[in-house]
């Protein structure tokens, strides 16, 4: 423990722990970055929070291996390296305590960042489960390969360029990695998903329900033990065969990986979006407070949409991955979709079914989300069902201006016949459900404000 204490003092180990835990926070709490905003906001519950966190490896990955790679060489620096090779004690007794040293510090000083965001949750009354660790883990795991590949790549290349060519070329791999998984980025990066799946950092969540496949986990957490054993083998190694040698950890933790990674990484947190009922009227655990105040509404939105044919016979909240999806949904059910709309949470009775019965029943989709047809014909056919025009709830529109755009065609399909207004209301609906279609004009066809 000595000796220990001793790395600990002569290294970089404790300042590197010290500009994770800094540079991290740095980005939570003085950046209004996604992590912020709906629907996903990191206060939420403890997976997304611990997702974000993850999320932030793309930047401290690069961070820590270029740091490592300045430790790793220390020994040419100081012109010992054919000293210390000739005396007797093996040099993986050397090496273990340097890498345990500034091993530990990083991941104190990412478990601290992440105690930060589990502490945040419930501070915000948000939903706290055990779902995070597989998160935490993996994400300790990748520090740790990087800590140990840059001890281990300063050591193989002791040459003043090293450490700043690591961390550059890692920070640019990354952001090519990780764009491969998120298609929000704004741009196309052509590389095969399962090679992007070997990056540290994962497509950052657009939902609250969002998680990462356990076999992603398992494949991720193989690969990186495979590379920080290579690291710490370079660390270790005295002659370059044996050095080229101990590449082997990482190639055959590749191997093993890649066939585990899914088809997509992020999947439907089961713990957070599990049912929790009340007759016909259903919300998710995580919104299980909400459950009372959307009881009345429910039912009576279901009552009103009964009159429509195939009409849903139960209340159900949006759990998909992404809030606003393209994937059909449950022609049984109506939908509520809290992620979007989280002030819906602390809403009347009235505005819950005013949003039940937008859309007649059926949740928003996203590549008509904002636009003025959808929120016309959202509007108008919440309107139909209580046979009052009135504004959205907040969260899922703007006021109605009398006159405007949403007043003409609510007086307009008042004009059709009764017959036709329920055939294109349940038309309306299944291009909801399905997100296809145009739904303004599958109202009122030729419709020009």
């Amino acid at each position: 423990m000595s000796i220990f204490r001793i790395e600990l003092r002569r290294t970089i180990a404790p300042w590197l722990g010290l500009a994770v835990l800094a540079i991290s926070l740095g980005f939570l709490f003085l950046l209004t970055g996604p992590w912020w905003h709906i629907p996903a906001m990191w206060t939420t519950q403890t997976t997304t929070s611990a997702l974000w966190v993850r999320y932030l490896l793309q930047f401290l990955w690069p961070l820590v291996i270029g740091a490592g790679a300045i430790q790793g060489m220390r020994d040419h620096r100081s012109g010992m390296s054919e000293l210390l090779e000739s005396t007797p004690r093996p040099a993986a007794h050397r090496a273990a305590k340097l890498a345990l040293a500034v091993g530990a510090m990083v991941l104190l000083g990412y478990l601290a960042v992440f105690a930060v965001g589990f502490l945040e949750v419930p501070t915000h009354n948000g939903f706290v489960s055990a779902a995070f660790v597989p998160h935490v883990l993996v994400a300790l795991l990748a520090l740790l390969a990087a800590a140990w590949l840059g001890l281990g790549l300063g050591r193989l290349l002791p040459h003043p360029l090293t450490a700043p060519a690591v961390a550059v070329v890692a920070f640019a791999l990354l952001v090519v990695l990780w764009s491969a998984l998120d298609s929000t980025v704004g741009f196309h990066v052509a590389v095969p998903t399962w090679i992007a799946m070997l990056g540290p950092a994962v497509a950052q969540p657009h939902g609250v329900f969002a998680t990462t496949a356990g076999s992603l986990d398992v494949g991720q957490a193989i690969w990186f033990t495979g590379l920080a054993l290579t690291g710490f083998a370079l660390l270790a190694a005295k002659f370059v065969r044996s050095k080229l040698i101990r590449l082997l950890p990482a190639v055959l933790a590749a191997a093993v990986a890649v066939p585990i990674f899914p088809a997509d990484t992020l999947v439907t947190d089961n713990v957070a979006a599990a049912k929790v009922c009340d007759g016909p009227v259903c919300v998710t655990k995580l919104h299980e407070a909400s459950l009372p105040s959307l009881r009345t509404a429910g039912r009576e939105a279901l009552g009103l949409l009964s009159k429509l044919p195939g009409a849903p016979t139960k209340v159900e909240e949006v759990t998909d991955v992404v809030a606003l999806s393209g994937q059909p949904h449950d022609p049984a059910a109506a939908y509520i979709n809290f992620q979007t709309a989280p002030s819906l949470l602390n809403a009347s009775s009235a505005d819950l079914r005013a949003a039940l019965l937008a859309g007649a029943g059926a949740p928003e989709c996203l590549h008509w989300n904002g636009d003025i047809g959808d929120l016309t014909a959202r509007t108008v056919s919440a309107a139909w069902f209580t046979g009052e025009l009135k504004a959205l709830p907040r969260g899922l529109g703007v006021g109605i201006k009398p006159g405007g755009t949403i007043e003409q065609a609510w007086q307009a399909f008042r004009q059709i016949p009764e017959p036709e207004q329920v055939r294109r209301m349940a038309a309306l609906r299944q291009e909801y459900l399905n997100c296809a279609g145009d739904p303004m004009q599958t109202l009122l066809p030729g419709f020009k404000p």
